[in-house]
């Protein structure tokens, strides 16, 4: 079965802050945030239901290197990432996806 992956504005633009925040703070480090995530992505294709459940109908990938959670959920053949979410946040001001 093949896995489709749909980013949410929201995911883009919160992806797109934390690379420019790496890379303004030392150069590739954006870069590696980017790689890890696209890393993380690639195995949640391979198996979209192996994570754990986050607040409800939601699932997390914590990013090893870096403390970014990645919000999705698995819709049939399609996973939809709502958000790449900083893990120091306060959970509760996140609120439900867009």
């Amino acid at each position: 079965m093949s896995v489709i992956v749909v980013w949410r504005d929201r995911a883009i633009h919160e992806a797109q802050d934390a690379f420019d925040w790496y890379e303004a703070k030392s150069q590739g480090l954006g870069e590696r945030l980017l790689a890890e995530l696209d890393v993380h992505v690639d195995a949640l294709v391979q198996r979209p239901t192996g994570y754990p459940k986050w607040r409800g109908m939601y699932m997390k990938i914590n990013l090893q290197r870096f403390p970014y959670i990645v919000v999705f959920r698995v819709l049939k053949n399609t996973v939809i990432i709502f958000s790449v979410f900083h893990n120091k946040r306060d959970p509760h001001r996140w609120g439900r996806p867009h």
